[in-house]
């Protein structure tokens, strides 16, 4: 009969190599809704080693006008930057940010390459950019960088979650740097 410390021994053991298993299986993409946005949680649901946001690394969202123009079609770039990251992962949405429509899709998020993908989480309608597994290589230095299309709604503030993976690349969720950050923007005539 083992002892109590060994089974614990086991147990762990036992649940590292599922985690492990889990870290594989989201190389293609993560599941929807994992952007830290309107309550979700973020990448830190399997990869929650290190702290959020861990000061050697950065992550942002370029091209956001500072008001944008109803209907338009802005061209907008996520960028992941930490020294060493082997690999790279993002999911990104857009959502009304206040009303009784809060949190629902803010406009439409198309992918300019085939370095990302749309999936539409079926129970709340928003849909979320990712990388693909094309998407995750980095560049010299440590950055990963996805360009993607957002055409912006009628109206309404809009709020931006991205959450992004800065990967050791060794198919477990240990080792790994989350990152997250969210901009805002209003319907108006852009600066």
């Amino acid at each position: 009969m083992p002892t109590r410390s060994g089974a614990s021994s086991f147990l762990s053991v036992a649940g590292l190599g599922a985690l492990a298993a889990l870290g594989a299986v989201f190389r293609d993409a993560p599941p929807p809704a994992y952007t830290g946005g309107f309550g979700e949680p973020t990448c830190r649901a399997c990869h929650a080693d290190a702290p959020l946001n861990e000061a050697s690394g950065t992550l942002a969202i370029d091209g956001i006008p500072d008001r944008y123009q109803p209907g338009r079609t802005y061209e907008l770039e996520v960028t992941l930057r930490r020294d060493g990251m082997r690999r790279a992962g993002f999911e990104l949405a857009a959502r009304l940010a206040d009303g009784e429509r809060a949190g629902t899709q803010a406009g439409v998020v198309a992918p300019t390459d085939d370095r990302t993908v749309v999936a539409l989480d079926s129970a709340t309608r928003v849909a979320y950019l990712t990388h693909t597994l094309a998407g995750t290589s980095v560049a010299a230095g440590g950055t990963g960088r996805w360009t993607f299309r957002w055409t912006a709604p009628d109206a309404g503030a809009v709020a931006f979650h991205v959450a992004a993976n800065a990967a050791n690349d060794d198919d477990s969720p240990l080792g790994d740097f989350i990152y997250t950050h969210m901009m805002r923007v209003l319907a108006g005539t852009s600066r």
